[in-house]
């Protein structure tokens, strides 16, 4: 690959976790990037034309975000990746997106660069970056520099994030927390559309994945010792210790996601004493009737910040 070829983006999937990553370790490298617009309904109608009915709707978003990119870019970085540790995998979405993307725009040619890791390499995310920028021709010192000052980028961003969220419940106003997959609650057609209606309704909006990220991991494995999954343990865990901090919270899943409904139905069991809202978002309806729902949740609300219900804790 050229030097000055443009890296592609998605702006969905675990974009939302980690492209600050990718951005800075590709451009360290010397190769310019570009992110897909943000997500509307047009770009999810594209999307879904190309997906199979079963599938979720964050990849039906995704979908129509690399049609976004074709011919803006030289090649699209679509990563592999299985997770790191047998309690802490991926998806198995994830594990094959490389290959989805590929056979389903086969008849574009659209060039695809990749990354691979699965738990049973045990492998590290290091190792797999120089990997990745030694096969794009840098040396391994080159590599492990440019992955060292986006690795810090990464982690800059995230404790932004995290402070500023820590300042806002310091406020006295209403807050909700909004739980669910960071490619769901930032997503501007999703979570965007629930954070505009909640804002509307004077409530502040707080984020699982903006809760510490070590915290909300060693509290996920005192909600479960054998869940698989690693965005679900952070949404469990960042939940679980932000339940007494925030005044009511929403569980939001995209459609068929098999992780979110077993570990949201175990949320709901274990969260007691604080209004719990449980919204599932299709390619159908999107955000549509949401806003009535919201408006009776934010009503709970104030109805138990009142002394409602024998002001639980």
């Amino acid at each position: 690959m050229g030097e000055n070829h443009t890296i592609g983006i998605p702006r969905g999937l675990m974009a939302y976790r980690e492209g600050v990553l990718w951005k800075n370790f590709f451009e360290n490298l010397g190769y310019p990037c570009v992110f897909s617009p943000k997500s509307d309904r047009r770009i999810l109608g594209q999307g879904t034309a190309r997906a199979v009915d079963e599938t979720c709707l964050p990849f039906k978003m995704y979908l129509g975000h690399v049609m976004e990119l074709k011919g803006k870019c030289d090649v699209i970085f679509i990563p592999r990746m299985g997770g790191f540790t047998t309690r802490e995998k991926m998806c198995t979405r994830y594990e094959a997106l490389p290959d989805l993307v590929r056979n389903i725009f086969r008849d574009e040619h659209m060039e695809v660069l990749s990354v691979s890791y699965d738990w049973y390499d045990r492998t590290t995310e290091e190792k797999v970056y120089l990997e990745l920028g030694m096969s794009l021709g840098s040396t391994r010192k080159e590599a492990k520099k440019a992955y060292n000052a986006a690795r810090k980028k990464q982690e800059t961003w995230r404790k932004a994030k995290e402070k500023g969220q820590q300042q806002l419940l310091e406020t006295g106003k209403t807050k909700v927390l909004l739980s669910g997959h960071p490619y769901v609650i930032h997503d501007a057609y999703m979570g965007g559309e629930i954070t505009g209606i909640l804002e509307k309704m004077g409530a502040k909006v707080l984020y699982s994945d903006y809760v510490e990220q070590g915290s909300a991991m060693k509290r996920s494995y005192e909600f479960s010792r054998v869940m698989p999954w690693l965005i679900n343990r952070e949404i469990a865990g960042a939940t679980m210790l932000m339940r007494k901090k925030v005044d009511g919270i929403v569980l939001v899943s995209a459609y068929p996601c098999g992780p979110d409904a077993l570990v949201n139905d175990m949320l709901i069991r274990r969260i007691n004493g604080i209004p719990v809202l449980s919204l599932t978002l299709d390619a159908q309806s999107g955000t549509a009737g949401v806003e009535t729902r919201i408006e009776s949740f934010i009503d709970i609300i104030k109805y138990q910040k009142a002394g409602g219900y024998g002001n639980q804790n």
